[in-house]
């Protein structure tokens, strides 16, 4: 078949229809549009796949949808919709333009179905979705996972969900690369959950902000004590690129995968470029990652505790990091606890200490077991005591550092610490 004779047919494969024009639906934010939405998808999926057009408007749907394979829920924005700070400070009087999803079914209950399932290649774009039923309470109003994708190869992008409970569920099927891009979102529970992911997933561009409430109301309370933004359970070769999160009680948490059956995946491993954590209790958690790869963190900015437990087997390294420690010291420590068997590495950091809360802190960090790198970084806070090594720490190595403060390292390993070429500040100030 000649070539362009057979692009033509591919071409004409590829659906476009309009949820107003086509279907019906009102988009005046009262009307219940599911039916019409759903009956679009199913339109769009029988003509052999592309895209739903939903023009500006408010449209209330009451139920949920499923968007087939092959198919694209495609709103008016070409990025992702901020709200301003001001506009956030009264949810009655937030702006909604644009492609606007009202949602309001299964208030009350975070295991019902979600808002919106991904099939194989189906994705969101250019969306800002809204849940105008839920409070700035502690704890706000539960809600289902607001994305769920059970396909491969889906894809969110320039979507702007203000409030919702629970944000994107990427890890409840065997599914692979996904593609995020462009997602601002105030979750209020849950940001990302990521699991059971077997080929590269590319996750990029995701601010988790206070859209649509600036920290001001008990919300924050329950954020601070509650919600997770990443949680990252079994993906390999997993690529984030300037994600971002702020006012969490965990930034980046990284856990072994929930699921056993029919199988047990295990846990993951991450390249995190850029972005960070800002304000959370734990910047990052880590209680299990892949022993072979496990997670990085390149040019990151890092603002609350960072936590390896001892159930981490896998390597975690920070390369050309800003640190700036816990914001209320809950931890006992101003930077981090290390623990686990796997090794953990700091190289070209710079440490300071910003949250007053912190400042009674004993030491900045503190590794109990396992294995400890520090290698060009600087302390710029003076601290009792930058890093303690404990007996029970299996090797580690604190080599070409600068450090304030009187006693920068204490070492109780007997023997397993190799420690040299550091500089005090005062030192290297004094004429």
């Amino acid at each position: 078949m000649p070539v362009i004779l057979t692009l033509f047919l591919l071409a004409c494969s590829v659906s476009a229809t309009d949820v107003t024009t086509d279907h019906d639906a009102a988009g005046d934010g009262t009307t219940d549009d599911t039916a019409a939405f759903q009956a679009a998808l199913d339109a769009c999926h029988g003509a052999g796949g592309g895209a739903v057009h939903v023009p500006a408007g408010r449209y209330l749907i009451a139920g949920h949808l499923t968007v087939p394979d092959g198919v694209v829920l495609e709103g008016v924005w070409r990025a992702p919709h901020g709200v301003s700070l001001h506009e956030s400070v009264n949810p009655d009087e937030l702006r909604l333009d644009g492609s606007v999803l009202l949602v309001t079914e299964d208030a009350g209950d975070a295991s019902g179905t979600p808002f919106i399932t991904l099939g194989n290649n189906a994705g969101l774009k250019g969306l800002t979705i809204f849940y105008p039923e839920q409070t700035q309470t502690d704890p706000p109003v539960a809600y289902p996972w607001t994305v769920r994708a059970l396909g491969w190869d889906t894809s969110i992008r320039d979507v702007l969900m203000i409030n919702p409970y629970q944000a994107v569920d990427l890890g409840s099927a065997y599914v692979g690369r996904h593609t995020v891009r462009g997602l601002y979102a105030q979750a209020l529970y849950r940001g990302l959950f990521i699991d059971d992911c077997h080929d590269i997933l590319r996750i990029q561009d995701v601010h988790l902000f206070p859209f649509w409430d600036f920290l001001m109301s008990p919300l924050k309370d329950f954020m601070e004590r509650e919600a997770d933004a990443f949680v990252i359970g079994r993906t390999d070769w997993q690529q984030m690129t300037d994600c971002f999160c702020i006012g969490y009680r965990t930034g980046f948490r990284f856990i072994d995968s929930p699921m056993t059956e029919p199988y047990d995946p295990g846990p993951g491993n991450v390249l995190i470029q850029g972005g960070g954590a800002d304000g959370c209790r734990r910047a990052v958690w880590v209680e299990q990652t892949q022993g072979h790869a496990g997670v990085s963190f390149t040019g990151c900015q890092i603002f609350g505790d960072i936590i390896v437990e001892p159930t981490n087997e896998g390597p975690v390294k920070f390369t050309g990091c800003g640190i700036f420690g816990s914001i209320h010291g809950e931890e006992g420590v101003r930077f981090g606890r290390i623990a686990g068997s796997g090794p953990v590495l700091f190289t070209g950091c710079h440490f300071h200490a910003l949250h007053p809360d912190a400042q009674d802190a004993s030491a900045g960090i503190v590794a109990t077991e396992g294995r400890l790198t520090i290698t060009g970084s600087v302390f710029e806070t003076p601290l009792p005591r930058a890093i303690v090594l404990q007996e029970s720490v299996r090797a580690a190595v604190v080599m070409g550092n600068q450090f304030s403060g009187p006693e920068p390292i204490v070492d109780r390993t007997d023997g397993a610490a190799q420690i040299g070429l550091n500089a005090r500040l005062a030192d290297v100030d004094a004429p």
